[in-house]
């Protein structure tokens, strides 16, 4: 308990600065003034429930306090707290996430459970949130659930480094020669590969195809991530057609039919979009992007893995700037100046005998025994 103090007076819930910059405080009319009141409102309510005091939220916090919602006054006794009517008041989680970006969520444990709880919350029953239909709104939200679906996919497969490079032998042995083992993992790939492929389509979307917008700055700057996946997807479509020849070699072809069904789907979608991608003038100085195969794998004739070709993704040196000297050179010249600024001072003091002659360990420095 004596920490959990220390925490609570060490995290001050303040209002956010954003309301004290504002003028009057209660003797002002109209939307402003209405606009304050609510913020404010919100952050007494979003504190009260949100602090580093170890008990649990209270229920009063989360429904008995009156606020209009669409034009009615909700009622008291409803489910919904302060929280989550305000979010349906502004139709939106502006007020909810300024008030939380100053709460030291990183500090202090207690204080962020108690921001899930609300969180939680406010996921279930506040206002659908309407910043991700298009946009870079909606490209965030499929890139984070991509690195969501990356990162549990290492933590269930902790054998597969991040770049996804393994050997055979190392893939057999990811699966522990497990027959379950390999349909498992070939389900997961496949849901990986699928975030990935939705991200690719998503940001092509996005783009107007019909003009050169892989020189624009703008579509530079949807366009880089696809790299990270253009690699991702070459591992994740080589390991799948090994693993399912596997899998085909162990199970009946019907058993398999979902992952067929499933892996013909993803071929066709990643080999229009390697193309696609392939002619785009930002990638072409970038990146050597393969080409998959006019038809895919046939799994149900074991020899065919022989056919298969590992798409290899290339990534050319990188060619110094013309108008730019390396780093390399700036430092080695740096280093050489300054060397010799250090034999010029040594000559200075000991002479320039000591510099041109040996260090001679049986006698004394540039000199003979003899002498």
């Amino acid at each position: 308990m004596d920490r959990v103090s220390s925490s609570m007076k060490q995290v001050p819930n303040p209002l956010p600065k954003v309301l004290s910059r504002r003028g009057g405080g209660g003797g002002g009319s109209g939307p402003e003034a209405e606009r304050e009141g609510f913020e404010r409102s919100q952050t007494v309510s979003i504190n009260k429930a949100i602090n580093t005091q170890e008990v649990a939220v209270k229920e009063k916090h989360a429904r008995n306090i009156l606020f209009r919602v669409g034009g009615r006054t909700s009622e008291r006794g409803t489910c919904l707290s302060p929280c989550i009517l305000g979010t349906h008041h502004e139709k939106g989680a502006q007020t909810f996430w300024s008030v939380v970006n100053r709460l030291p969520l990183s500090s202090n444990a207690v204080l962020c459970w108690k921001f899930c709880h609300v969180f939680h919350k406010l996921l279930r029953d506040g206002h659908p949130n309407s910043h991700l239909s298009e946009g870079y709104g909606q490209l965030c939200s499929i890139y984070l659930k991509l690195l969501r679906t990356k990162m549990e996919f290492h933590m269930k497969n902790p054998r597969f480094p991040g770049n996804l490079q393994m050997s055979d032998r190392q893939l057999d042995e990811a699966g522990e020669n497990d027959v379950n083992n390999f349909f498992q993992l070939t389900v997961e790939m496949f849901d990986y590969l699928e975030c990935e492929l939705n991200l690719f389509q998503t940001v092509f979307s996005s783009l107007d195809m019909s003009r050169s917008v892989s020189v624009t700055a703008a579509g530079q700057c949807r366009l880089a991530p696809l790299i990270q996946v253009i690699l991702d997807c070459s591992h994740l479509y080589d390991y799948t057609v090994k693993l399912l020849f596997k899998l085909h070699s162990c199970l009946p072809a019907d058993t398999l039919q979902g992952h067929r069904d499933r892996f013909l789907e993803q071929f066709r979608k990643l080999k229009d979009l390697f193309y696609r991608s392939s002619n785009l003038q930002y990638f072409k100085r970038l990146i050597q992007i393969p080409q998959l195969p006019e038809n895919p794998p046939n799994f149900l004739r074991a020899s065919a893995l022989s056919e298969h070709i590992s798409p290899v993704v290339v990534i050319p040196a990188e060619a110094s700037s013309p108008d730019s000297e390396p780093i390399t050179d700036l430092v080695e010249t740096d280093t050489a100046s300054q060397q010799s600024l250090f034999d010029n001072k040594f000559d200075d003091i000991f002479g320039s005998s000591f510099s041109n002659d040996p260090f001679n360990f049986s006698g004394q420095n540039g000199m003979n025994k003899d002498d």
